[in-house]
Parts: structure tokens; C-alpha cells; sequence
């Protein structure tokens, strides 16, 4: 085959090609390079015609912008939607609290807390959820799976606010802070407790040793440490355990619910 006119010549396999936008267009196939993106996806294409043609296919075309800000939308309804974190407007409106919603999504999900509704259920045990989001993380107690990993001592967590928590043992971080002291605290859990601690004038002192609580409940659960009392039992097996919180924890872990 005459190589006559082409003057551009490909380095990787020394093709000729009669332009240089063919040669680089084919060098492409080399590389493995794919300067053509998606705004939408994000996909990458090698060549322009594959992404023009993915947006047609798709309907990935950006064309509705934000007049607040330079982003831009596929859709009408999705600037619409995003439009809301500009102005501040909520539109959606709870019947039954008046409480206001930028998202219908986060009204529907917000009424169940009055309804009482928990649509999505375990097919394990049968137990029900608010949110899909809750549900998909109660599923890790039945399959074991620990999918957040510290990656500092590479121990595993079902869920990632026990991974956050759990980071703060090697940072050393403090983030919530006592407005009544100095003190702050690793958890948000640990401040609420010390809060409640400091309103409190009455303690409660434990009969087996030199420790004193501010809460009666919190005094009753300690004293099992002395007695090995176990008071929550489990009607399939029979276990028993000290805690309410443990007894719950079994009966998932061991479908005996």
C-alpha cells in the first residue's frame, strides 16, 4: 500500500496517516488515553464521535445553569432542586408538624417518625426499618461484613461512625467541647453524658466499692459487675445477660428474635 501523501507517521507502529488530528487520534489506541469526558457521568471516551454519541444515547447533555453559581444541569427538575440551596425555600411542608423540607424525599421519610411506618424489613430476621440506609447496615450483623477499615491499624468497623470514633484513638482528637467547662471529648455521647454529670447534685454510691454515678439506673447496671447478676434472658436459648443493649444485640446476631 503506497504511502504516498501521508507524511505522519505513527512511532508505536509506524503507520502513515495523511493528517496529524489522524495521527494523534490513532495514537490514542496506543496509550490507552481517553481525553473525552462525560460532564454528566463522567465516562471517558478516545475518541470525540463515541462521547457525542453517548450523550445522545443517554441524554447526558448539560444545558439548564444555575443562575447563583457556575454548575450546570441535565435536567430542569434537577436545577429546580438544586436551586432550593440557594434561596433557602423549603417547599415541602409536614401536615402534621409544619416542619419544612427542601426535598419531598426527606418529607416522606420524616412523616414516619408520626406514622410509625417502617417500610423496609430485614428478610433475615423480619425486623423493620425507617430508611433503607438502616436497614442496609443492620444486614452487616447477619453477614458479618466490616467494610469501613482504619487505616492506621487496619481494624474493620460494621459501621462508619465507629470508624470515626475508633480514629480518634490514634489522633488524640477532641472535637466536641462542654460550653459549662473546658473539657472536651472524643464522642458527642461521652459529652451528653458529662453534661448531664456536672445539672446532677445527688450521686449515687456503689455498697461493694468506693465508686459513686449520678444516675440510679447507671449505679444498678455497675452493681452487676459485683453480683454477676443477669437479669435479660433470651426466650429461645436461655442466655442471660447483664444488659438490655446485649440481650438485643444476641437475639440479632443469632436470628432469635
Amino acid at each position: 500500500m503506497s504511502n504516498l501523501g501521508k507524511n505522519y507517521q505513527c512511532l508505536h507502529c509506524l503507520r502513515f496517516f495523511s493528517s496529524k488530528s489522524n495521527l494523534d487520534r490513532h495514537i490514542l489506541v496506543h496509550t490507552g488515553e481517553k481525553p473525552f469526558k462525560c460532564s454528566v457521568c463522567h465516562k471517558n471516551f478516545q475518541r470525540k464521535e463515541g462521547l457525542k454519541y453517548h450523550q445522545v444515547k443517554k441524554n447526558h447533555f448539560k444545558c439548564y445553569k444555575c443562575p447563583h453559581c457556575s454548575k450546570f444541569f441535565s435536567r430542569k427538575s434537577n436545577l429546580d432542586q438544586h436551586i432550593l440551596v440557594h434561596t433557602g425555600e423549603r417547599p415541602f411542608k409536614c401536615s402534621i408538624c409544619n416542619k419544612s423540607f427542601q426535598r419531598k424525599s426527606k418529607l416522606d421519610r420524616h412523616i414516619r417518625v408520626h406514622t410509625g411506618e417502617k417500610p423496609f424489613k430485614c428478610s433475615v430476621c423480619n425486623q423493620n426499618y425507617t430508611r433503607k440506609s438502616k436497614l442496609n447496615r443492620h444486614i452487616f450483623v447477619h453477614t458479618g461484613e466490616k467494610p469501613f477499615q482504619c487505616f492506621i491499624c487496619n481494624q474493620s468497623f460494621q459501621r462508619k461512625e465507629e470508624l470515626v470514633r475508633h480514629t480518634r484513638v490514634h489522633t488524640g482528637e477532641k472535637p466536641f467541647g462542654c460550653d459549662l467547662c473546658s473539657r472536651s471529648f472524643k464522642s458527642n455521647q461521652a459529652l451528653k453524658y458529662h453534661k448531664a454529670v456536672k445539672k446532677v447534685k445527688t450521686t449515687y454510691k456503689c455498697p461493694y466499692c468506693t465508686k459513686t454515678f449520678p444516675f440510679k439506673s447507671t449505679l444498678d447496671i455497675h452493681i452487676r459487675s459485683h453480683t454477676g447478676e443477669k437479669p435479660f434472658q433470651c426466650d429461645k436459648c436461655h442466655q442471660s445477660f447483664k444488659r438490655k443493649d446485649s440481650l438485643f444485640y444476641h437475639k440479632v446476631k443469632n436470628k432469635h428474635l
